[in-house]
């Protein structure tokens, strides 16, 4: 079940015994940092959840360098277009491999063929010598949830069309990418979500999908940050969550050991925290087995041997 910050954050005070004090600031700060700690470690976790991004960057003459974009963990694939041609690069993560390349005293394609990925930036070689569009998928590390869901006015929707349009609303361009739902429980099509893709003005939005449901007028709606998770995993945090309250503002270890089972195992009683332990089937170590055969392997460029600096699939004269 898909849940959101506002979502995620009742159910945390509501296991904490305080569910009338969702304002407290120091309860509510409490809350927003365990939040980010917890999903941060859940996502370290789940590695071999795919969780991409394309994006596009543009290269500079005669600039070898670049940072990734904000939020990039990694680069799964990339690709450079050259005039009307899209190129595939290979990676390479052998640090002497990347030496011997670079150590040519000259290029011999302008082409750029290889990427080496660095911790906080890549490089590219051939070192390109004019503007080029770079596309690469990256694998996200999501921002931590911190924005409350927004409610305010009714929407209009019709089925087929991706517009939702407004009244009384104040719709942002921050909202692009949080997630959207009627709330009007008499509305077909009431619950799902859709991904926001665009936001026109404080009334009107654009859906990343058409609106299945039937014609809906003035209906009832929220807008809301979700973790970039899959949706069994969202009922975790707020178990996480109450863990480190528990743990740290109450001090009862007891109580913060519940938690941090059901967070781990899904069960009260299991102190496991074996990730190989097959026997558990729920919890974030249920989730990590659900997702480790789901390959985001990269293609491994290997060198064996001497290389040489020509490539005949790269012998295109540009004009």
């Amino acid at each position: 079940m898909r849940l959101t910050y506002s979502d995620i954050k009742t159910r945390h005070f509501t296991n904490i015994g305080k569910y009338s004090q969702e304002t407290d600031a120091a309860l509510l700060a409490d809350f927003n940092s365990n939040l980010g700690s917890r999903y941060q470690l859940i996502l370290a976790n789940i590695a071999s959840y795919i969780n991409q991004e394309s994006q596009t960057a543009s290269t500079v003459a005669t600039q070898q360098y670049y940072h990734y974009p904000v939020g990039i963990q990694s680069i799964d694939n990339m690709t450079i277009t050259i005039g009307s041609y899209k190129y595939t690069l290979s990676p390479i993560y052998s640090q002497t491999a990347w030496n011997q390349l670079n150590a040519l005293t000259i290029q011999p394609t302008a082409i750029t063929q290889f990427y080496f990925p660095r911790r906080d930036d890549f490089g590219l070689w051939p070192i390109p010598q004019a503007v080029y569009t770079i596309t690469f998928n990256g694998f996200m590390r999501d921002r931590n949830l911190l924005v409350a869901d927004a409610s305010n006015g009714t929407v209009t929707l019709t089925n087929g069309s991706a517009t939702v349009t407004g009244v009384s609303t104040s719709f942002t361009e921050a909202m692009e990418g949080r997630w959207f739902t009627v709330t009007t429980t008499s509305q077909q099509g009431q619950g799902y979500w859709y991904r926001v893709s665009s936001v026109t003005s404080t009334t009107v939005l654009t859906l990343e999908t058409v609106w299945a449901g039937s014609n809906a007028a003035a209906v009832n709606y929220r807008i809301g940050e979700s973790p970039e998770l899959p949706e069994e995993a969202h009922i975790l945090l707020p178990d996480g969550t109450a863990s480190n309250y528990y743990g740290g503002l109450r001090n009862d270890q007891t109580t913060a050991s519940i938690f941090d089972n059901l967070f781990w195992t899904g069960s009260r009683s299991n102190t496991s925290r074996d990730k190989n332990d097959k026997n558990i089937s729920a919890g974030l170590i249920g989730l990590i087995h659900n997702y480790e055969n789901r390959d985001r392997s990269n293609l491994i460029y290997k060198v064996r041997g001497p290389m040489s600096p020509y490539w005949k699939v790269w012998s295109t004269t540009l004009s």
